[in-house]
Order: C-alpha cells, then sequence, then structure tokens
C-alpha cells in the first residue's frame, strides 16, 4: 500500500518563473529598441526589421524570419496583451515541465504557428506582414491541458475543460477581429499539445503507472 497526499497546488497563483521573466524581457526590449529605430506599427518598417512574410521566406530565403517574427510586435497594445497572457500562463507551466522543455515547447510553438502560417498563406496566395509571440503562448496554452489531464487532480481552480474553453474562446475573437493570424494560433496551439505530450506527459504517465497510479502531490514530478 501507498499513501498519497492530496494537498492541491493552487494554479491560480503563479510560482517563479526565471525564463518567463527572461522571455518578457526579451520581447519589451526588442518592441523598445524598435521603437527607437522606427514605428511598430507601420507595415513596412517591421518588414525590413525582421518581420515574417511568405514572399520573403519563400523567395528570398528569409527563413530566419519564422523565428524572428515570434519576438516582434505591431504596437503597445500587442505587445502588453501577449505579455501579460505569457507571464500568467508562462510561470506556471515552466514550473509544471521544467526549465529546458519549457524553453523547447515555447520556441518550438513558435517556430510552428509561423511555418502554418507561411504554409497557409503560400497555399491561399496570401502576401500578410506577421508577427508576434502569439503562436508561442498558443503553444502554453496547449501545453497546459497536457498538464492538466495528465495531472489530473493537481491543481485547483483550473481544468482541462476549462484551458480547452479557454483556447477556443481566444480563437474564436481573434476569427472575428480583423488583421489576426488565426492560423499561426491554432498552429502554436496543436505544436504545445503535440511536443508537451511527448516530452512531459508519455514520461509522466509511464512514471504514475510504475508507481501504481499514484502521485505525490507534494513533490516535483521527477520528469520535469
Amino acid at each position: 500500500m501507498r499513501s498519497v497526499k492530496s494537498n492541491k497546488e493552487d494554479f491560480l497563483k503563479p510560482k517563479n518563473g526565471p525564463i518567463t521573466f527572461l522571455l518578457v524581457a526579451i520581447n519589451i526590449i526588442v518592441f523598445i529598441v524598435l521603437e527607437i529605430q522606427g514605428d511598430t506599427e507601420d507595415g513596412a518598417f517591421m518588414l525590413y526589421s525582421g518581420a515574417m512574410n511568405p514572399y520573403l521566406v519563400l523567395y528570398n530565403h528569409e527563413w530566419y524570419r519564422l523565428f524572428s517574427a515570434t519576438f516582434m510586435h505591431f504596437g503597445i497594445e500587442h505587445l502588453a496583451n501577449n505579455m501579460l497572457l505569457l507571464f500568467l500562463l508562462g510561470q506556471i507551466f515552466e514550473r509544471a515541465v521544467g526549465t529546458t522543455r519549457y524553453v523547447g515547447i515555447y520556441l518550438g510553438s513558435g517556430l510552428a504557428g509561423s511555418f502554418l502560417s507561411f504554409f497557409y498563406m503560400c497555399l491561399m496566395g496570401k502576401n500578410d506582414i506577421v508577427a508576434g509571440a502569439s503562436g508561442a503562448i498558443f503553444g502554453i496554452i496547449g501545453g497546459m491541458i497536457i498538464v492538466v489531464l495528465v495531472n489530473k487532480g493537481r491543481y485547483k481552480g483550473i481544468s482541462a475543460k476549462r484551458m480547452i474553453f479557454m483556447a477556443a474562446l481566444t480563437l474564436y475573437f481573434g476569427f472575428a477581429t480583423a488583421g489576426t493570424d488565426n492560423v499561426g494560433h491554432l498552429g502554436g496551439l496543436i505544436a504545445g499539445f503535440i511536443l508537451t505530450f511527448i516530452s512531459y506527459g508519455i514520461p509522466t504517465l509511464i512514471h504514475n503507472l510504475k508507481n501504481d497510479g499514484s502521485v505525490d502531490f507534494d513533490e516535483e514530478n521527477p520528469y520535469t
């Protein structure tokens, strides 16, 4: 017989997340530098500075734009909205999956969002200018769905249904708002879900099964 401590962790209280703070700082610094150099709401300036554009990526082979665009934002409102979500969700997700996985999932989701957006625009003959950390942040949302499912009952104040509802609602408002890269958001969400399941979900489930399906909720997950 094994005893199981059932102290639930308050999901809604963010913990210190050094990588999250670093990512927020990098995004803010990039924004400030760009604002000093020009206008972040000017599409031509953002394109010159590294925003993603399917024509330049495909024909000029400027593949770096798939990455650089994930740290650029169109104006202060765009930056503030994304950084607020990153700050609130990122700390929790970082603590849940561990620093190394968190970095990989964040960057991987951002790149996946950019690539799917690029592929979609090529397919549809569009030539938009795209930037923002939304794909990576949606990756965190997708990843949190896995974290909550795998650690069922560990976090109070949140559930997989709520995370799915949050993602669906955000996507809905995106589709209802002109100029939103919804394909990039969806790509990041799917990538975050898959990457978290592979790197965190499977090892955690295996660990739990080896321990008779029990989890000590006072201990950090050994696979984080």
